[in-house]
């Protein structure tokens, strides 16, 4: 794994990110970007560069003339985030269960108890950043083509959006991905391609419909 220090730039887009993954930043609030660079202590060139990292991640959408604002949440974004992205991760778990060697899912297998840990004290904010590393580091592994790497880390950010927000509007979603994340690394250890495949799909399918429900909540409010 290539280890480098995040540029200023990088730094901003992580501290903006956390803020729009967490709803902290609603959709369609505005990024004003003097405001922000003095509450940051940033330069606007490396608040710009932070912004068109975020832009690529479909988290905000940087408008002529009227600056930048948080990415409105469609029913129609939604399904094509999770039509997409999932199908993508269904071959990543595929590929893992093929390829994996050595001690390569040791340290993916050690995040399990973690999880659990989390699930049972219902602490929905560990569990959501244990089980974002565990694709990170998959994908960084296994995904093997720089462009199903590239296309995966660019929509994960905007997944981490999707998926909190499912994980805070019905705490059933957490008794879902602890399932699921048992019964994908059982697929991927035992070299079972299809089935771990169709773990992500199903999780994909169910998660959509979760988030779906909450934003047709949130819109009825």
């Amino acid at each position: 794994m290539n280890i480098r220090s995040a540029s200023l730039s990088e730094q901003i887009a992580s501290h903006l990110a956390d803020q729009i993954v967490r709803w902290e930043l609603a959709p369609g609030a505005h990024l004003v970007e003097l405001e922000l660079a003095r509450q940051l202590d940033v330069s606007t060139n490396s608040l710009r560069e932070a912004f068109r990292l975020l832009e690529r991640q479909h988290l905000i959408e940087i408008q002529p003339r009227r600056g930048a604002r948080v990415c409105d949440v469609t029913e129609t974004q939604v399904r094509d985030l999770y039509d997409f992205l999932f199908l993508l991760l269904s071959e990543l778990a595929a590929r893992a269960a093929r390829t994996w060697q050595g001690e390569q899912m040791a340290d993916l297998a050690a995040m399990l108890p973690d999880f659990e840990r989390f699930h049972a004290s219902n602490d929905i904010g560990a569990a959501h950043e244990v089980a974002f590393r565990f694709v990170s580091i998959a994908v960084q592994r296994f995904a093997g083509n720089h462009y199903l790497a590239e296309d995966i880390e660019d929509l994960l950010p905007l997944l981490r959006r999707y998926s909190f927000l499912a994980l805070k509007e019905e705490t059933s979603e957490l008794d879902v991905s602890l399932a699921i994340f048992q019964n994908l690394l059982r697929n991927v250890l035992t070299r079972n391609a299809e089935a771990a495949a169709a773990d992500i799909r199903e999780y994909g399918d169910k998660q959509c419909q979760i988030v779906l429900r909450a934003i047709a909540k949130r819109a009825a409010a």
